[in-house]
């Protein structure tokens, strides 16, 4: 299934968990079934208030600033299924 949930389709951005509530409903997957692939503090703040798991890749800002997520890798080419499927 393929879907697409902008900005424009929110009345709140993030660190609103809208935009992330959105993409769960028109998938029909609970949000506590989502995992989120971040790479800025907003992000991680939606994810986290949406109730989804979070991994961070700190390629725009450093680790340490990202440290609301439930993990952090220093790369998105780091993030792997089982980082995304823990709980």
């Amino acid at each position: 299934m393929e879907i697409i949930v902008s900005a424009e389709d929110v009345a709140h951005k993030k660190p609103a968990p809208d935009l992330f509530l959105a993409a769960a409903r028109k998938l029909g997957i609970e949000p506590a079934r989502c995992a989120m692939v971040e790479d800025a503090v907003n992000g991680i703040q939606a994810a986290k208030a949406a109730g989804m798991r979070c991994v961070a890749a700190a390629q725009t800002f450093p680790p340490d600033t990202l440290h609301l997520a439930d993990l952090v890798r220093l790369t998105i080419a780091q993030v792997t299924l089982a980082d995304l499927t823990k709980g």
